[in-house]
């Protein structure tokens, strides 16, 4: 995942042009890739990654946009003229090379899908340390036609000063081969420069097209001469490097995460666990019934976030009430309507499973001298997320923490109202080399609640979850010191697969979005045990795998260091309230298909997630 944020922009899924099936927002990996190998690493880096939201029904779908190349990121129309004419030299040399390979039936309508942007370039393109980034790719404005001839004009209006094309550029297989002999553009060796004119005077010209391949002029046989010999010195020298105490070059670092078999398996397990809720699901779309008083019940008798429907005059089924239900329901119930233990040990006193994680979930902060600070002047922020074992005790991720003062560490969330300072007690890391990734903090002069760990006899999968945290891309500009504690990001998801990693390291696998800034946060299931630590994402070619490290693994570090934290075993039994609006009884039979819509179904509510 690039590491630098740049912006966030509300789109239209409609407006997203799809490639393979899938979107192409979400084949930023593939692209990325084919771009360097067949391009230029230059430019690979030229489209931003994307973090895409897909919406709910109270949140538009969202785009949040990443880069590797630090520094603050300014759209081009903010430039000077210099800096803007240098920016856009660069930007239309990196898009020359990408314009030989659109007649690739492979690889030509990935390239094709990036070059459509959603407005217009001056918007979309941003310059980020003097290096143009491509914003708002594979899509199109609103409502616009998606027929070649108006996509080659939005095309021509939008990247066509910076690389002139003839025609659309093409989003199929079948459209990339027709372009196979493409002339250039009528008018293209004539066409204006880029923008303006460069310090001395000298205009930029775009490129001409390659010439047809079917008109090459091959060199000679002795031609070749030099690049066997070259051949045959390199083959000597690969055969000598693979000699047994002959190496030179060290081997290959392990993935600091997880390897490509690890993936490979958590992708088929995650597809089984796919395949199984979609005939779930499929199931309960064609079993759902809706009762005379307008409840939707699924085919086992339950809501679709696994109530039993309430019984018409009886008190304990009345709106607010308490219940309980199904661990695996077909949807996530709302956090603000689960009820869990307010002391995480008692049933007695209950809250809401909400306000459990907000009171227990905490940002861990570490602050960074600039070299041209003053000694000891704070000025920038780093943050991670953390949660309360104990009263005073706090775990995070040791990546969050690691390399950074005790000095210049602190942790804060909204009940805690400022941020404390903190001791770290014991690290276990880095992951790469011990498969583990803890950090155990002591937070000076607080006495907060804290979390209860599920120690699991039985398997979490599809089981639901919740994953707290303070992304990112949520906190924007966010810089600590005096500014007000941010809110804190919750997702809901499902437990996708449990998998053992490098070294033995037990994982789960879930479906709650995560991103930067998460890591080291608690995943919760519905009776408000952490079950994992969120810790870190694998970004795929169609989606990405998020991994929280087993509470199990958790207890072992926290055994190490002398603590016995609050634990239970057994197997979580959600507590819900009822919803508060009950369904219109009918009063005869005449006004029964007037009947207020099903309160079976929930009224999702969950707080702003890192995908959103």
């Amino acid at each position: 995942m690039a590491e630098h944020f740049l912006t966030k922009c509300q789109i239209e899924l409609s407006q997203c042009l799809e490639i393979g099936g899938g979107l192409a927002l979400e084949s930023h990996g593939a692209l990325t890739q084919a771009l360097r190998e067949r391009v230029s690493p230059e430019a690979a880096a030229l489209f931003a990654e994307p973090l895409l939201s897909r919406g709910n029904d109270s949140a538009p779908a969202s785009v949040a946009w990443y880069t590797d190349h630090p520094g603050e990121g300014r759209p081009l129309r903010a430039l000077d003229e210099a800096d803007r004419v240098r920016a856009e030299a660069a930007l239309s040399e990196r898009l020359r090379g990408i314009r030989a390979h659109l007649g690739d039936p492979e690889d030509g309508p990935l390239f094709g899908a990036a070059l459509h942007l959603a407005n217009h370039p001056d918007g979309d393109i941003w310059v980020v340390d003097g290096q143009p980034v491509i914003l708002n790719w594979g899509m199109l404005p609103p409502g616009m036609a998606r027929d070649p001839d108006t996509r080659g004009a939005h095309v021509a209006a939008t990247l066509g000063r910076f690389l002139p094309l003839a025609g659309a550029p093409p989003l199929s297989a079948a459209e990339a081969l027709a372009r196979r002999g493409d002339a250039a553009p009528a008018g293209a060796e004539a066409a204006p420069p880029v923008s303006g004119a460069g310090p001395a005077g000298a205009v930029i010209a775009p490129d001409p097209v390659a010439p047809d391949p079917a008109r090459r002029v091959w060199p000679g046989p002795i031609a070749w001469l030099p690049l066997l010999v070259l051949l045959l010195i390199a083959g000597g020298a690969l055969a000598w490097l693979l000699i047994p105490g002959t190496r030179i070059f060290p081997a290959r670092a392990p993935d600091p995460a997880i390897d490509r078999a690890e993936a490979a398996a958590a992708v088929a397990e995650i597809n089984a666990s796919l395949e199984q809720r979609l005939a779930r699901l499929q199931a309960a779309l064609d079993g759902a019934q809706c009762r005379p008083d307008g409840t939707l019940t699924m085919p086992d008798g339950r809501t679709i976030e696994g109530l039993l429907p309430p019984e018409p005059g009886n008190p304990a089924d009345a709106p607010g009430s308490r219940a309980a239900a199904d661990p695996r329901p077909i949807l996530p119930p709302d956090p603000a309507r689960v009820q869990v233990p307010s002391d995480g040990a008692s049933a007695m006193d209950l809250t809401s499973l909400l306000e459990l994680i907000e009171a227990r979930t905490v940002m861990v902060v570490r602050y960074l001298a600039d070299a041209d600070a003053q000694p000891g002047q704070q000025v920038r922020a780093e943050r991670g997320s953390g949660f309360f074992v104990g009263p005073d005790l706090v775990v995070t991720n040791n990546h969050v923490v690691e390399g950074a003062p005790e000095d210049r560490i602190f942790v804060t969330n909204r009940g805690l109202g400022q941020q404390y300072p903190v001791t770290v007690i014991k690290t276990a890391g880095p992951f790469g080399s011990t498969g583990r990734d803890f950090a155990l903090l002591r937070v000076h002069g607080v006495n907060a609640p804290h979390f209860t760990l599920l120690k699991p006899d039985h398997s979490l999968k599809l089981q639901s979850v919740i994953a707290a945290g303070y992304p990112d891309d949520l906190l924007g500009d966010w810089r600590g010191g005096t500014d007000p504690v941010p809110d804190l990001a919750v997702t809901d998801g499902t437990v996708n697969a449990e998998q053992v990693l490098t070294q033995g390291t037990p994982a789960i696998v879930h479906s709650a979005p995560i991103s930067q800034g998460n890591s080291g946060g608690p995943l919760v299931d519905m009776c408000g045990r952490v079950v994992g630590v969120n810790t870190f994402v694998r970004q795929g070619a169609l989606r990405n795998l998020n991994f929280a490290l087993s509470s199990d693994d958790l207890l072992a570090f926290l055994e190490s260091a002398a603590l016995t934290p609050a634990t239970v075993t057994r197997p979580c039994q959600p507590q819900l309230l009822r919803p508060m609006v009950t369904p219109a009884t009918p009063d005869t039979p005449e006004d029964a298909g007037a009947a207020a819509p099903s309160t079976g179904v929930p009224n999702f509510n969950l707080r702003s997630s890192p995908s959103e």
